[in-house]
């Protein structure tokens, strides 16, 4: 909507320029005044756009009308109307920002031709402020988002010139002092929030906030969340303070906001504490070695506060994991129940003996990935047609949080591949050597000779063997040394054993022959494989 004022003291001429067909160049409404001070009047209580005046007129001349509208409505354009053609007319107009000035006598067609004109450059111009308007509230709206990406590509190493990484900082108003010291903090949310997965995105922005609630006191805080599923905070202090007490300060909120978030909001987290570098060139340090002592964290040890540099218990190995029968072997062979009970007892080790951390979930998933991608390609399939599209998920890390989603996980993509898996493992033979294997390393203690497996199986011994060497391409005897001397290195690598109590849970009745045979298969004996693996770990 445009408005148009037209301001003459001449009533004649005034009621001859309002006659005019306004209406056809776009202006909605017409005003009229008699005088600059009734048009002062006028433009108190209606916006108007565009003014056309005489200069010539009693009280408040034209040429103070266009002072009085530049100083009051600088969005008004005024059009000057006069008789006089003397220079000094012209240049106080345009110091008082005309946008044209006309001489007396005007047609009507050049007048209205002037007013379109200016009207179209004001829709322009409105136009501009829109646009610019609505850039700065979508920035505006934008900003957490923005200030969040550029601090992700500050953790993660990417490159930014210290010109554009202030030029950005400035832009999303990020009160970082370049070169001064600061620190990171990492928030996982470990448990309870009503143990529901529903609102899980509230529950992070709950403790987003609290979190800068608590620290925004002594620090300025600067958060996004990284592709692990951890909330990240580089803090830089507020001030200046010694080193110790700030350390002390950052403790204190880390342990306020454990007890805030689970008073509020009935829910554990976990936060490890960085120690101090300088913004941003130390940032990316700080992050990698905090990352690596949070993923040396039990999930199981839920609600502690971890600080970089404090000393965590090594990494040990999943027996469950690696113990044979091997996943692989199990899912070639068909059997699915015994894979799934497999799965079982690699997530209640991780549970029993806390290595439920991020490294150990990560070997679990990885572990499998291999052994699908294995079976895959045996049956001449991609992973995606195996397992219906669930192994995708191994490409994020958050997908495997707990050791409960790796098991929902990996039941899901067996749940496909045993559905749609080309090979049957119905028939005869295929369950007598699944039956046979089962017996094998239930038993492998004791007496596991081709006799008592023909009869726990019922055929004779000779058909048994000569069957079992045409379908396997190896002897019975050949496959029952290979489980004894596989399970024998996982259990060497994994646990304290004594070697004659190992000799004994594998069937040896005579441990220096058991360390011969080792010897053969390994090429060292028991202790000297124990050995060399303890010192590459």
């Amino acid at each position: 909507m445009t408005q148009l004022l037209l301001v003459d003291d001449e009533p004649v001429l005034l009621a001859s320029l309002v006659a005019n067909d306004w209406a056809k160049i776009g202006m909605e409404y017409v005003f009229q005044a008699a005088s600059g001070l009734e048009a002062v009047e006028i433009l108190k209580k209606t916006p108007i756009d565009i003014v056309v005046t005489d200069i010539r007129m009693p009280g408040m001349d034209g040429l103070q009308l266009c002072k009085h509208i530049q100083d009051h409505y600088p969005r008004t354009r005024s059009i000057l109307l006069s008789g006089y053609g003397e220079f000094e007319y012209a240049r106080q107009a345009i110091m008082h920002g005309t946008v044209n000035y006309l001489l007396k006598p005007i047609k009507d067609e050049a007048l209205m031709e002037e007013v379109s004109r200016v009207r179209t450059l004001l829709l322009q111009e409105w136009e501009q402020v829109g646009s610019f308007e609505r850039a700065k509230q979508t920035l505006h709206v934008h900003l957490p988002l923005l200030r969040a990406n550029l601090l992700n590509d500050l953790l993660s190493g990417v490159s930014i010139p210290a010109s554009g990484l202030a030029g950005k900082m400035q832009e999303y108003e990020i009160p970082f002092v370049t070169g001064a010291g600061c620190s990171v903090m990492l928030v996982r949310l470990d448990g309870g929030f009503r143990d529901s997965a529903e609102g899980s995105l509230l529950y992070e922005f709950a403790v987003h906030n609290i979190a800068s609630e608590i620290l925004q006191a002594d620090y300025e805080v600067w958060a996004c969340k990284d592709s692990f599923g951890y909330l990240c905070f580089a803090l830089q202090p507020r001030g200046k303070g010694e080193a110790a007490r700030m350390i002390n300060v950052l403790d204190k909120a880390a342990q306020n906001l454990q007890l805030k978030v689970s008073a509020l909001l009935k829910g554990r987290i976990s936060v490890l504490i960085s120690g101090p570098g300088a913004f941003p060139e130390g940032l990316v340090d700080l992050y990698r070695k905090g990352l690596n002592e949070f993923r040396k964290v039990p999930r199981s040890d839920r609600g502690i506060m971890v600080r970089t540099g404090e000393s965590r218990p090594q990494s040990r190995s999943l027996y469950a994991l690696y113990s044979p029968p091997g996943f692989g072997q199990l899912l070639e062979a068909g059997r699915w129940t015994d894979a799934r009970a497999k799965l079982d007892d690699v997530m209640e080790e991780m549970n029993a003996k806390k290595l439920d951390t991020e490294e150990h979930l990560m070997e679990v998933v990885y572990t499998l990935m291999n052994v699908f991608l294995y079976l895959a390609h045996l049956q001449g399939k991609t992973l995606l047609e195996l397992s219906g599209g669930e192994a995708d998920m191994a490409a994020d890390p958050r997908a495997f949080s707990t050791p409960g989603r790796v098991l929902e996980w990996a039941n899901k993509v067996l749940d496909h591949m045993e559905a749609g898996s080309a090979r049957e493992f119905k028939d005869g033979k295929s369950q007598l050597f699944s039956k046979i294997h089962r017996f094998i390393e239930a038993r492998i203690s004791d007496d596991v000779s081709l006799q008592t497996i023909a009869d726990h199986v019922g055929l004779h011994p000779v058909y048994l063997s000569a069957l079992y060497k045409q379908e396997m391409k190896e002897n019975i005897s050949d496959f029952i040394m290979r489980f004894r001397m596989e399970k024998a290195g996982v259990l060497l690598r994994t646990t304290d054993i004594k070697i004659y109590e190992l000799s004994g849970q594998l069937g040896f009745q005579n441990p220096p022959y058991f360390s011969k045979l080792f010897k053969q298969y390994y090429g060292a004996t028991p202790q000297e494989y124990r050995d060399r693996h303890l010192a590459e770990s």
